[in-house]
């Protein structure tokens, strides 16, 4: 199993995407802040999510984009001035094909932030 990478270290160019909560009956849109091929970062503005985040989390979301739909499971969100950052790590049967679209998107672009601190 992978770690939930909510460090924010490698940053791209974002990606709108639609999550989806059967259980829960919701759903909202928002960007990401951080990719991988295994989880994301997004964010999503305080006043699109109806219910509360905490009967969300450990629950399974349908994510799509363009014409990729997968499955995640939230782990974890923060809230950000106006903004959820939510972490959700995609389902181990749905890998493959966000890896290659991961692989394959020409959008995200990764590098490495430079953080300068002062003594």
């Amino acid at each position: 199993m992978f770690p939930l990478n909510l460090s924010l270290n490698r940053r791209h160019e974002s990606i709108r995407l639609t999550i989806s909560c059967p259980l829960e009956n919701c759903s909202f849109e928002g960007k990401t802040q951080y990719i991988s091929p295994y989880d994301i970062c997004m964010e999503v503005p305080t006043t699109q999510i109806k219910i509360t985040l905490l009967k969300l989390l450990n629950q399974d979301v349908t994510i799509s984009t363009g014409n990729v739909t997968v499955t995640g499971t939230v782990m974890g969100y923060t809230i950000e001035r106006d903004l959820y950052l939510i972490g959700i790590f995609i389902n181990k049967p749905d890998r493959a094909a966000w890896k290659r679209f991961v692989s394959e998107n020409p959008r995200p672009s990764f590098f490495t932030e430079i953080r300068h601190v002062s003594p």
